[in-house]
C-alpha cells in the first residue's frame, strides 16, 4: 500500500498541472539571475475548452510581485513592455518563451535557486486559477 501512495503522489508532482477546467501548464521552468536580478518565468498554457481565455496575472511565495511581459525587437533592439493580458484561444495555446512572452518575477526570494522547484499559480479574467511547479534552472537554462 505504501508503494502504491508514493507512486501516485509521483505521479501527481511530475504530472502537467491542470484545471477541471480545461487548462493545463507545460513544460514550466524558472530562469534564476544571479545577485537577485529579476527572474523569468517560462510555460505553455494549454486551452481544451471551446472559449478563448484571458491570463491576467501570476504569483509566487518565491517573488515579491510577478509581472506579464513581453520582449521583441522594435528598430533593430530588443526591447521589454508589461501586458495587462495574454489571450489563449479556444483549443489553443499560450506560449511564454525567451525572447517573447514571460513571467517576469521581481525581488526574488531564496527559494528561487537553480535546483529548487516553485509554485506559481496563474490568474485569469474570469477570476478562475491555476496553480503549477516550475523547476528553476540558472542563466543558462540548465
Amino acid at each position: 500500500m505504501r508503494k502504491f501512495v508514493f507512486v501516485a503522489l509521483a505521479a501527481i508532482a511530475y504530472a502537467p498541472a491542470a484545471l477541471a477546467g480545461g487548462l493545463t501548464v507545460s513544460d514550466a521552468w524558472m530562469r534564476s539571475l544571479p545577485n537577485g536580478l529579476p527572474a523569468a518565468g517560462y510555460f505553455v498554457l494549454h486551452n481544451d475548452t471551446a472559449k478563448a481565455v484571458s491570463l491576467t496575472g501570476a504569483s509566487s511565495p518565491a517573488c515579491g510581485m510577478i509581472m506579464l511581459h513581453k520582449s521583441e525587437m522594435v528598430g533593430g533592439m530588443m526591447q521589454m513592455s508589461h501586458m495587462d493580458k495574454v489571450d489563449a484561444p479556444a483549443g489553443g495555446t499560450a506560449t511564454f518563451a525567451p525572447g517573447g512572452n514571460h513571467l517576469m518575477c521581481m525581488e526574488p526570494k531564496p527559494a528561487l535557486k537553480p535546483g529548487a522547484t516553485v509554485a506559481v499559480t496563474l490568474s485569469f479574467a474570469d477570476g478562475s486559477s491555476l496553480t503549477a511547479n516550475f523547476p528553476v534552472k540558472n542563466a543558462s537554462g540548465k
